[in-house]
């Protein structure tokens, strides 16, 4: 339990606790797509991974350009010698990326976030909640407690007011927000009260924009991710992980046809 700045990403993922990955998909989906969920390496997680490390690690060097394709005896060599959290990109991969991170900097708002002399990145956090005794942790992108917030970064297919929007329902994005903070305030972070999204597009222009998470909605959504909680909960002590469809379902004629 705590907070704990020098645990790496692979340990922080092999640590028990519930995620707001965890709540997210208990919520938008079930409980046995939680527990049968398999983290796969796909072209966008690599994407998303390696945006991270450019923004939030930069002199690190985590980036590691390959050739132009995979698979390759070169390419498998590069993979064989990679360094604990660097991320191996096709040429082309590698070259988005720096564009994409070129966008983001180019925002003065993400600029002075990235730049912040006392921004925490990356520090992973564990607690208990009081309602329902699960551990929950988080992994922050960025925090800077003398604000009270909390910045992730989110590589995206559309940055714009209203298509974040809708991604953020889609996603649940807002569930995580509500997450983050309240593991944080579990923690002894109580004056962490605000979250933003930093966005940026996964292809040209590559535009970028911040989205502040309002109180209007972050209130709805603590509330949404309490229940799911005690949902988890529940099934812990029952050790009965259904997706809670029953067996069959009648498809209703729409209200708009």
């Amino acid at each position: 339990m705590g907070i704990i700045k020098d645990m790496s990403n692979e340990m922080y993922h092999s640590t028990s606790g519930i995620s707001s990955s965890a709540v997210k998909t208990v919520y938008k989906k079930s409980l046995a797509h939680w527990k049968g969920e398999k983290r796969t390496q796909t072209s966008a997680f690599t994407i998303g991974s390696a945006t991270h490390a450019a923004l939030l690690e930069p002199e690190r060097d985590l980036l590691v350009k390959g050739g132009k394709t995979k698979n390759t005896k070169a390419w498998l060599g590069l993979k064989a010698d990679l360094k604990p959290d660097q991320v191996l990109l096709t040429e082309v991969e590698y070259h988005v990326v720096n564009r994409m991170a070129t966008s983001v900097l180019s925002n003065k708002i993400c600029r002075n976030i990235l730049k912040d002399k006392d921004r925490q990145n990356e520090v992973s956090i564990f607690a208990e909640d009081p309602n329902t005794g699960l551990v929950i942790k988080c992994r922050p992108d960025c925090m800077i407690e003398h604000e009270g917030s909390i910045y992730d970064v989110k590589t995206t297919q559309d940055a714009s007011p209203r298509g974040f929007a809708r991604e953020c329902q889609t996603y649940a994005y807002d569930l995580q927000a509500a997450h983050y903070i309240w593991t944080c305030q579990q923690a002894g972070l109580s004056h962490i009260k605000n979250f933003s999204f930093m966005c940026v597009e996964k292809s040209a222009p590559y535009a970028s924009h911040v989205h502040h998470v309002s109180e209007e909605l972050l209130e709805s959504a603590t509330e949404r991710m309490h229940r799911t909680l005690a949902v988890i909960a529940e099934a812990e002590v029952k050790d009965d992980y259904g997706t809670g469809w029953g067996d069959y379902t009648i498809l209703e004629k729409p209200k708009w046809l």
